[in-house]
């Protein structure tokens, strides 16, 4: 019997100097190869019959590089994997310790990669809820039309927390979104906790990991609805609670 077919994948957008084709296709490709395999998955159980189930084990992923064009990527993995939740139910990242920036003289530190995957990895343990997105978009050579925000929710269920999760891939620009339920209303506070870094290039050093930690601010919620504005070249997770809809 299968259970999984496994997909080993890093993040394949070239170089890092041209951005947007970094960015931009290296994340397309990543969803591309999950959506192939999804079907050839489905194809398979067609032509042999098979009725147990057969899901996606991304059995290593990750992106090279000390710096915050290590992070954005690995953002956008995990938000794929959420995107996929029906389908891929294992991933693991590639040599986990890696997770923590290390100096050859005082040891390892956490950097934003290690915030960025604590923000996932603790609090996106629900159902991933289907995300509509309508914003502007960029091209690459290959890729026509990607969205500048790439956009996942998880619910929590037993909390009835939401977990909203966005990476702004505009290289310089914020991006104001308006957010919406159709399935309840925002309740209490929300607070946005925001990754990000003024320099994209700059390796991570542990003079400056008090600096890493993510920056939080309260957002404000009016029913249904809430607001934010994203900076450029940044991971923000919004935490909002969230009524059942009568």
């Amino acid at each position: 019997m299968i259970n999984y077919i496994s997909i080993h994948r890093y993040w394949e957008g070239g170089s890092q100097n041209n951005y947007y084709t970094f960015m931009g296709s290296g994340a397309m490709d990543f969803e591309e190869k999950i959506k192939v395999t999804a079907a050839e998955i489905e194809e398979a159980k067609a032509k042999n019959n098979f009725t147990n189930p057969i899901y996606i084990s991304v059995d290593e992923y990750g992106s090279f590089g000390r710096n915050f064009l290590a992070v954005l990527p690995t953002a956008q993995c995990l938000n794929s994997f959420i995107r996929h939740a029906d389908i891929v139910k294992m991933a693991d990242f590639t040599m986990l310790t890696s997770l923590l920036s290390n100096d050859l003289k005082n040891g390892t530190f956490k950097s934003p990669l290690f915030y960025t995957f604590k923000l996932f990895s603790n609090n996106c343990r629900g159902n991933s809820v289907d995300t509509y997105v309508d914003c502007d978009t960029f091209n690459t050579e290959k890729y026509k039309g990607i969205p500048y925000l790439d956009v996942t929710t998880v619910h929590a269920k037993d909390s009835n927390i939401v977990y909203i999760n966005v990476v702004n891939r505009s290289h310089d620009k914020a991006i104001t979104a308006n957010i919406t339920s159709t399935q309840g209303s925002f309740t209490g506070k929300a607070a946005a906790s925001i990754v990000n870094s003024d320099d994209l290039n700059a390796a991570f050093t542990f003079d400056k990991q008090s600096q890493y930690a993510p920056v939080i601010k309260d957002v404000k919620v009016s029913d249904n609805k809430l607001s934010f504005t994203f900076p450029p070249h940044s991971f923000t997770q919004i935490k909002v609670g969230i009524s059942a809809k009568q």
